[in-house]
């Protein structure tokens, strides 16, 4: 079968990125009794999967690569009888899976397991999952859309680590996909004013559309002076950093109101650290700063937010399995919300 791979690894003294190539590999097989093997119908690149490029992540190649995806069932294990899953039924999951008996586990914070089974192999025409990761998706979602699932559970805890109550002002800072899910999510659930923070037009024009009352141009707006014409000169009430960039992240201090929350969810540069004054900004301000990493415990409730939504504007391309290299240049371009393989094609 097709699988989209790491094929070179980052070269950390020449500083030059890995590479990705679409190889003929094995097709996966039953081998836990739980275990559930999908036919991939599509699956979507995320915004930190050139991450793998820059060495960012401990994988070495060749590492099969890939998370966001929607598929068929084509063979289950026999232990597979808590989900009534089935072959046949269209399916998307959480390729995240945590052990469930350590501490972090029986506390409602599976995402910090120190026993993790990752299985980021869904960029290929196969792949296979745990019982407990698969979710059913309902008959009235198309499986493009269905690609989203995933990214957008990300949003969802986003938007819940704000605690922004209905009637406050967001502003989200990077018009990418997720940020863009946040922007319709966010006017879906009362916010009263949403702002998206992006240099890119295209992705500004996209942002209105999605939802969004506001599109900023930072290089060409003063961010801090907009953003208090907007607020009436209070700030934003939260504040959801979306962009992975570390210019943007220090700017969000900038617009945050008294009392407000800024949530950072991106991957920044592992030797950057946030430029704070204490005495500023948690003093006198009393801002809350809240990181985020994983969405383990909204996934289910994110599938069923989901078929409110529409997504598929986000969805700027689509490309086979051997189209992989370019896919993954127009994604670290910038230029783009959601990029997607046809893993059939």
């Amino acid at each position: 079968m097709k699988a989209v791979l790491l094929v070179k690894d980052y070269d950390e003294e020449k500083k030059t990125l890995g590479e990705i190539g679409c190889r003929e590999i094995e097709k996966p097989q039953i081998v836990h009794d739980d275990d559930v093997l999908i036919k991939v119908a599509y699956a979507s690149i995320c915004g930190s999967d050139p991450n793998i490029l820059k060495g960012l992540f401990p994988f070495k190649a060749p590492f099969q690569w890939g998370h966001e995806f929607s598929g068929i069932i084509e063979e289950t294990g026999p232990g597979v009888i808590k989900k009534d899953l089935k072959v046949g039924d269209r399916v998307t999951g959480n390729f995240y899976k945590t052990c469930g008996v350590c501490h972090y586990c029986r506390n409602m914070m599976g995402q910090f397991c120190p026993y993790p089974e990752e299985n980021p192999k869904a960029q290929a025409q196969y792949f296979v999952l745990r019982e407990s990761q698969v979710y059913v998706i309902p008959d009235s979602l198309d499986l493009m859309d269905a690609t989203l699932i995933e990214p957008f559970a990300i949003a969802v805890r986003a938007m819940e680590r704000t605690d922004i109550k209905i009637g406050q002002r967001l502003a989200i800072s990077g018009g990418g996909g997720i940020g863009l899910m946040i922007a319709q999510l966010a006017r879906n659930s009362g916010a009263s004013k949403v702002v998206v923070i992006e240099p890119v037009e295209s992705k500004r024009r996209l942002a209105l559309d999605m939802g969004a009352d506001v599109a900023i141009d930072p290089f060409s707006e003063n961010l801090a002076e907009r953003s208090a014409e907007l607020t009436n000169g209070y700030g934003f009430d939260a504040v959801i950093e979306a962009s992975g960039n570390t210019k943007a992240a220090a700017s969000c201090l900038d617009i945050v109101g008294n009392g407000g929350t800024i949530v950072y969810f991106s991957m920044y540069d592992m030797n950057y650290n946030l430029p704070l004054n204490l005495f500023k900004y948690c003093y006198h301000k009393e801002i809350t700063i809240k990181g985020m990493f994983l969405a383990q415990l909204v996934f289910e409730r994110a599938l069923e937010m989901f078929v409110r939504m529409n997504l598929r504007p986000l969805i700027s391309k689509v490309y086979s399995l051997d189209e992989c290299k370019q896919a993954y240049e127009d994604q670290m371009s910038g230029k783009f919300a959601k990029l997607v393989f046809d893993c059939q094609k």
